[in-house]
């Protein structure tokens, strides 16, 4: 990995932000010049992330329609050899791609299972927008693994939930959720941007399948 490549890494912006604050606070008083210098270096920060998760945005679309042109491809293959003939090299070529696309669905299945609970877990926080929380899901989940019980977590043996607690609380990451509200009796609360309200009142079994693959995919089916 190149130098620019990780001072653009998620995690080391984190860590950046989390050294100007130790110096900071280090010093026992707060410079309004040093504080000002943190916040404008909190925004790049911030804009850095955004960017980010367009850069994501776009290598995956751009993913998609490479996966559709190869496919295409393979499928013209397949047809020109039969056209010739080559019928046992087309039947070849032609399961050789089923057992590729059995792979790719069972891989897509764990990835499945790993969003739905990051997504959960990360559904309890109330974030500002969805720009902010698809950013907070991006950044956590290119760092999960799975055990060999199936269950997930963070590389470092951290439970999955627990990481997430420990990332939604982190100040670093404040600017992500919305601010606590005071609810005048010494408690505050939020409101979960990412709850089953997708479902409206609506059984599941009246939905059309789609839709409730949609939610499953965004956490917002109501964990029994």
């Amino acid at each position: 990995m190149s130098a620019e490549d990780q001072n653009q890494n998620p995690e080391n912006l984190n860590n950046t932000e989390g050294e100007i604050e130790n110096k900071g606070s280090a010093s026992g008083s707060v410079d309004p010049v040093q504080k000002l210098v943190e916040e404008k270096v909190k925004e790049a920060i911030a804009n850095m992330k955004q960017n980010l998760e367009k850069a994501y945005n776009s290598r995956d679309e751009a993913m998609k329609k490479l996966a559709e042109i190869e496919n295409f491809r393979k499928q013209e293959e397949v047809k020109r050899l039969q056209e010739e003939g080559k019928h046992k090299e087309a039947l070849e070529m032609q399961l050789a791609e089923e057992r590729a696309q059995k792979a790719a669905f069972q891989s897509r299945v764990v990835e499945l299972t790993r969003d739905m609970e990051l997504r959960s877990a990360l559904g309890t926080y109330s974030f500002k927008n969805d720009s902010a929380f698809n950013m907070a899901y991006r950044e956590i989940v290119e760092q999960l693994t799975q055990d060999d019980k199936g269950i997930w977590k963070h590389r470092s043996g951290v439970p999955l939930k627990d990481y997430v607690k420990q990332f939604a609380e982190a100040e670093e990451n404040s600017f992500l959720l919305k601010p606590k509200i005071s609810s005048g009796s010494g408690t505050s609360s939020v409101k979960s941007s990412q709850s089953s309200s997708g479902l409206q009142g609506k059984s599941i079994f009246d939905m059309p399948q789609d839709e409730v693959l949609k939610l499953a995919r965004e956490g917002k089916l109501a964990k029994r």
